[in-house]
């Protein structure tokens, strides 16, 4: 891994994780100091609510310039908030950053807030499978030096989003997820595109 990819993927990290880890400790000290403890869920008309961190890795569906080399990024996060409609049924309300792709000299980057219908479905004891269908309202920047001949600047947009995946509770309030997602981003330069991403992390349901 690069040094500098290295600070890149060290930062999100810790950013990621330490906003995990204030919104479950917030909402363990509001449950404990109000009377709203029949509040199930953070979502309106959802109920069972949960919030989860992922950590994985991107990939960019893009061309590389001039240079003819690209380095996908090392790290992608997806914090989120869940509620269900019912035993089978959910939404998610999450954000997405796939981190910073070496692209043509420069660098390509992809955010975006991402909403999603879930449905899940038990195969065995405490594994689930699920799917989800969505879209993502993107932010994109591309920098890279005239050489590459690479379209440079911003874009923005909805796009949308699927993805599937299995979880597994250790507790009651603690599963495992393993994730597979891709979603469609606006780029300068090449219009929409897919960022796919594989990752692993943890959920806690309230």
């Amino acid at each position: 891994m690069k040094p500098r990819n290295f600070r890149r993927t060290a930062r999100l990290a810790v950013v990621l994780a330490t906003a995990g880890l204030a919104a479950v400790a917030a909402h363990a000290q509001t449950a404990g100091s109000t009377s709203m403890s029949s509040r199930t869920s953070w979502l309106p008309y959802t109920q069972n609510g949960y919030i989860g961190l992922n950590l994985g890795h991107p990939h960019y569906s893009l061309g590389c310039g001039a240079a003819g080399s690209c380095d996908n990024p090392d790290l992608s996060g997806n914090l989120y908030v869940g509620g269900n409609f019912n035993n089978f049924a959910g939404i998610e309300l999450g954000y997405l950053h796939m981190g910073n792709m070496d692209r043509g000299g420069g660098t390509t980057r992809a955010q975006g807030l991402n909403v999603s219908l879930v449905g899940r479905a038990p195969v065995w004891n405490a594994l689930s499978l699920y799917g989800k269908v969505g879209a993502t309202y993107g932010r994109t920047k591309v920098d890279a030096p005239v050489s590459s001949g690479l379209a440079t600047g911003k874009e923005s947009g909805w796009g949308p989003s699927y993805g599937f995946g299995a979880t597994y509770n250790f507790t009651p309030q603690l599963a495992g997820v393993l994730d597979w997602q891709r979603n469609k981003f606006e780029f300068a330069g090449t219009g929409r595109e897919w960022v796919r991403a594989t990752s692993i992390g943890v959920r806690y349901s309230f």
